[in-house]
């Protein structure tokens, strides 16, 4: 199976791997969360905002919030995976217009690097 490169365009970078983008973006979320920080400028919010609308553009199950974005931070919250309910660490999108969004940079990113090495 051949590793799928994720290039980022916001920062004309290209990661050699899918796992190793998201390690890269989980991280970054992380310490927002651990540090209770929102992140409001910068490459990293920069990329996060590139990685958001590109993979709402992809998704055809994601919709795309026409506010502006202005910032992000880490949140807790629950999934459910093989039926039981587990408490994860995500990104909060928040927008001009008052709203939060819960994204998952792991599956953004996944499916971007499906778009960008297609079969």
């Amino acid at each position: 199976m051949v590793a799928k490169t994720v290039t980022i365009e916001s920062k004309d970078y290209v990661f050699n791997t899918l796992k190793e983008a998201q390690r890269y973006y989980d991280a970054i979320v992380k310490e927002l969360y651990d540090a209770k920080l929102n992140l409001t400028t910068g490459q990293d919010f920069e990329d996060l905002k590139w990685i958001y609308k590109t993979y709402s553009d992809y998704s055809k199950s994601a919709r795309l919030n026409e506010s502006e974005i202005i910032g992000f931070k880490g949140i807790s919250t629950v999934q459910q995976k093989g039926g039981q309910y587990i408490p994860t660490e995500c990104a909060a999108i928040i927008f001009s217009d008052g709203t939060e969004e819960e994204f998952f940079t792991d599956k953004a990113i996944k499916v971007i690097a499906s778009q960008q090495n297609p079969r």
